[in-house]
């Protein structure tokens, strides 16, 4: 019979225990790693709206010039509603970790539900956004009715 041999003489690789566990340990150590770098860069997130200067900004952001007269954040802080002085609305959701925002042309995507509105724009890629605007929900429902009216 042939005796056993000792750890020092098995080689690392015929241990699968081992290797499993040393693989384990380097994807462990990577994935912290990753996280380390991405909290670095600032990346991911969850970005809100916390203020009227920063609609103010996103919307001039996405249309130069854009002079908010009116607005409304949702409770939450993903999206927000912004008039100038033209009469032009902007919708302003959150998209990934950044903002985007459209241009409101019509009524039609516009549902009412309590405190709760409900916008969908002519840009089908944009999607819907549920807004919790409070006791402004109505206020903004009945304005929004206008869009489009003075066009043929």
């Amino acid at each position: 019979m042939k005796p056993l041999a000792t750890l020092q003489e098995v080689p690392l690789h015929q241990i699968p225990a081992l290797g499993m566990a040393l693989q384990a340990l380097g994807s462990l150590v990577a994935i912290l790693a990753l996280f380390w770098i991405a909290r670095k860069l600032r990346l991911g997130g969850d970005p809100r709206i916390l203020g009227e200067e920063q609609a103010r900004a996103l919307a001039d952001a996405a249309i130069c010039g854009f002079d908010a007269q009116a607005l409304v954040i949702d409770r939450a802080g993903i999206g927000a509603l912004v008039r100038d002085g033209e009469g032009r609305v902007l919708l302003i959701r959150r998209h990934g970790s950044n903002f985007a925002a459209r241009q409101l042309t019509s009524h039609a995507g516009v549902r009412l539900d309590g405190r709760f509105l409900t916008l969908s724009t002519d840009d089908r890629h944009f999607g819907t956004i549920t807004l919790d605007l409070g006791e402004q929900a109505p206020v903004w429902a009945a304005s929004l009715r206008r869009l489009g009216a003075g066009m043929a």
